[in-house]
């Protein structure tokens, strides 16, 4: 497609508040490189982090992971680059050139993140005011202690793709959201499938489909085409005609599901009968977050706008904690709205854990100019309650880091002045169990009994009070009570039986284990596993 003003095929950057904005123009490989060389320095900080974190994952693997790094990245980058079809091989390896690397090592740092949660709506035809599509999401990943900035892709590809527009973040080349020249939007929420990253001859579908789509029914029959779709994921799709739809998506398989409104709400768990057996990511918060989308929905029904979309984003009525799941999440790195009629996409300006409260300032896909109003901040954005609420977080994520390094002590005081302040807005069962946590890691079993007891009760939820009755066995078992450790195993066990739709690979199957393990042989043969924070802070 010609690009219709010189000045639209010039390679650039803007930076509005914490949100960088890439202007790239030519062939994929050509806006890999540019990619990298607009962003400068942050480029190479971000590739570094993110590589350490596909070691520790490959690590993690054994032998199995081993082979898959030396075999399938070298792969990918080279037979099968030019074959794929999305130039997704392609846009890495120039990233490669802009990084100094092989396209093989950048590969590995642009994927060493993989897996967060994400809270959508997509709404049309009646639920909306005048009758079109319209996508809001917040995606949920870590802004790795504010190194990681939101990222507006203008696409303008030069191989007769069409020009789009994509939310991502730095070295990602897939579409977090994304809307094309001709209205079709597409965006993903991370699915914890059975089989999450394709081997083989992987394509792209969602890179595909923004680059080719005009319809939802095209960008079905992208996905369907695709024998091999790279990676796992909920797809959400909308059109500039009003038609919306959800992909439930894993490499070798998917499913379609159709609303039966004019609307549906989507976290992180399958819904369709196909899928739901492959589904390894059923969370508590998954299953929190999309409830509360869709409480935060229903009020709007038939009047929901760019405005209110931004305005249901912001949504925190289910939950009075600055620190529990909730469709306005401290995690939100990317905060979109997508009306697929005019072309616009809309991205807010403010970082994590603020983001769904910035400013939203808009984005066209295609030669045209934006002539659609930004969408305001919260009236609250930049008071005092958002400062005070944003210093809580920091609090939490300083005291994470700090036991992630080593420093258990500092991180356990850090917590207990926390604590003793009594903060309205601090979820009090995450903040003692965080603290229970540091005990049991520092063995002051005493201590540890006396915050772990308060929290055995129905109240405290799921994710916590499943630790709390396994780390009690332990505390049990290292203080010669065997006997009581048993029961609390096997308590600990019924717990989790009572609730199936509970099956998160990273949260739920390794407490299984533990419990096994505890069963087995008393804990003091084993050495004691790290357990999760649960302060939900990115």
């Amino acid at each position: 497609m010609a690009i219709a003003s010189p000045a639209l095929a010039t390679p650039r950057r803007e930076d509005l508040g914490e949100l960088i904005v890439l202007h790239l123009y030519g062939t994929y490989r050509e806006m890999g490189r540019q990619h990298v060389e607009l962003l400068g320095p942050l480029a190479r900080e971000i590739y570094d982090l993110q590589r350490a974190d596909w070691s520790r994952l490959i690590s993690s693997l054994g032998l199995l992971g081993r082979m898959f790094n030396a075999t399938l990245p070298p792969f990918w980058e080279s037979v099968w680059s030019g074959l794929e079809g999305s130039g997704m091989y392609e846009e890495i390896a120039g990233m490669g050139e802009g990084l100094g690397i092989s396209g093989a090592e950048a590969f590995r740092g642009v994927m060493g993140v993989l897996g967060s949660g994400t809270t959508t709506l997509v709404a049309t035809r009646s639920a909306t005011a005048d009758g079109g599509a319209i996508v809001a999401k917040n995606s949920d990943w870590t802004d790795m202690y504010g190194v990681r900035r939101p990222v507006v892709a203008h696409y303008k590809p030069t191989n007769g793709d069409l020009p789009h527009v994509m939310a991502t973040w730095p070295l990602l080349n897939c579409p977090v959201m994304g809307v094309n020249s001709t209205g079709f939007a597409i965006g993903i929420n991370f699915f914890m499938a059975d089989q999450v990253l394709g081997v083989g001859p992987t394509q792209w579908p969602w890179r595909r489909a923004l680059q080719k789509a005009t319809s939802v029914r095209e960008g079905i029959r992208i996905f369907r085409q695709a024998r091999n779709r790279g990676i796992s994921g909920f797809f959400s799709m909308a059109d500039a005609a009003g038609d919306i739809a959800l992909l439930e998506v894993a490499p070798l398989r998917m499913a379609v599901a159709r609303p039966r409104d004019d609307w549906f709400a989507q976290a992180n768990h399958a819904r369709t009968k196909k899928m739901v057996p492959h589904d390894r990511g059923g969370s508590p918060n998954s299953y929190r977050r999309r409830a509360a989308m869709e409480s935060a929905v229903r009020p709007h029904l038939g009047r929901i706008t760019p405005d209110v979309a931004a305005q249901i984003l912001r949504d925190r009525s289910n939950t009075p904690y600055v620190n529990d799941p909730a469709v306005g999440s401290v995690f939100s790195l990317n905060s979109t709205v997508v009306h697929a009629a005019t072309r616009t996409l809309w991205h807010s300006t403010a970082k994590q854990p603020q983001a769904p409260y910035g400013e939203m300032v808009p984005f066209t896909a295609g030669d045209a100019p934006a002539t659609v109003a930004p969408i305001a901040a919260d009236a609250g954005f930049g008071g005092e309650e958002f400062r005070h609420l944003a210093s809580l977080v920091a609090e939490l994520r300083h005291s994470v880091r700090l036991f992630d390094s080593g420093d258990r002590e500092e991180a356990g005081a850090l917590l207990d002045r926390l604590a003793e302040q009594n903060d309205p807005a601090l979820q009090p069962h995450r903040l003692a169990w965080a603290r229970a946590r540091i005990r049991i890691a520092l063995r002051r079993w005493d201590e540890a009994e006396n915050l772990l007891a308060p929290l055995d009760v129905d109240e405290t939820g799921f994710d916590i009070r499943a630790q709390v009755i396994i780390a009690r066995a332990w505390v049990a078992d290292l203080t010669g009570r065997r006997n009581q450790a048993l029961d609390l195993y096997r308590r600990a066990l019924a717990y989790l039986d009572a609730y199936p739709q509970y099956n998160h690979a990273f949260t739920v199957a390794p407490m299984r284990g533990w419990i096994g393990a505890g069963l087995n042989a008393p804990q003091s043969s084993h050495d004691l596993p790290e357990t999760p924070h649960l302060l939900n802070v990115p």
